[in-house]
């Protein structure tokens, strides 16, 4: 009788500290700079990541993945959610679909959707999101204004690449001449940018300042391709560019020190 009621007694303490150790196991404690640490260090923790089908909580499949991970992460103070979201591996370097971040206050919340959804039609060309309208004055030989779109080939990052085409109008000996005008536009994340162009009748190239990407004003030069049909534009050339849109990623973000 003794015997048993030990041996109970023992079941139940090796299936308690069986049931800790198992749970220690599964949980990843972080510091402040996510770097694993041990709980006593920590500052955020995560739930051992579980493994389900992508189509299931993503709404569509990714090429050559079937699942992915759940990942949860919480601030070790409080139990509170820091943030939830998918990822492609366990450790939640490459993220999908909807991520979600907390404040540990509750007062604020950033969610961002990493869309890797891939099907047969990826190869086919897309143009670019929230076109810019764009106004340009340029002066070399003679002055031209010239307006039309450009397109932000890679907002994400903080140096911005501008596809343009628009069309001008300048005049000369009297006349005026209608210009179509095709460029690139490389803005520095540092507030300075360098452009190359040009028309049917020259090629351009400045190089400036940008003002958050709203207004380039630079300096180049201009070279002519026939210096016998009018109009003939070439020599140092000034330029000021003036951009409106709806997409915010195509500006600059100013620095609050």
């Amino acid at each position: 009788m003794y015997l048993t009621k030990y041996l109970n007694y023992f079941i139940v303490a090796f299936v308690l500290l069986s049931t800790k150790a198992f749970a220690q196991n599964d949980t990843l404690f972080f510091d402040k700079n996510w770097r694993t640490t041990d709980k006593e260090l920590a500052i955020y923790y995560r739930i051992k990541p579980v493994k389900t089908k992508a189509k299931n909580v993503l709404g569509y499949r990714i090429a050559n993945i079937d699942s992915v991970y759940i990942i949860n992460d919480y601030y070790l103070k409080s139990n509170k959610i820091q943030f939830e979201g998918y990822s492609k591996d366990p450790e939640g370097e490459y993220l999908v679909g909807n991520a979600k971040w907390y404040n540990e206050d509750d007062s604020k919340s950033y969610t961002r959707e990493f869309n890797y959804k891939q099907n047969n039609n990826d190869s086919r060309f897309r143009i670019p999101q929230w076109p810019i309208f764009y106004a340009s004055y340029s002066i070399a030989t003679k002055s031209q204004l010239t307006g039309g779109l450009e397109f932000c080939l890679d907002c994400k990052d903080k140096n911005k690449l501008f596809l343009g085409l628009g069309y001008g109008i300048t005049s000369y000996d009297g006349k005026y001449y209608g210009l179509p005008d095709l460029h690139l536009s490389y803005n520095l994340k540092e507030f300075l940018f360098i452009k190359t162009g040009g028309s049917d009748k020259n090629a351009y190239a400045l190089a400036g300042l940008t003002l958050l990407n709203m207004i380039d004003l630079g300096f180049g030069y201009s070279v002519s391709f026939n210096r016998e049909k009018n109009p003939v534009i070439k020599g140092f050339t000034f330029g000021i560019t003036i951009r409106f849109t709806r997409n915010n990623d195509a500006y600059g973000k100013l620095k609050v020190m």
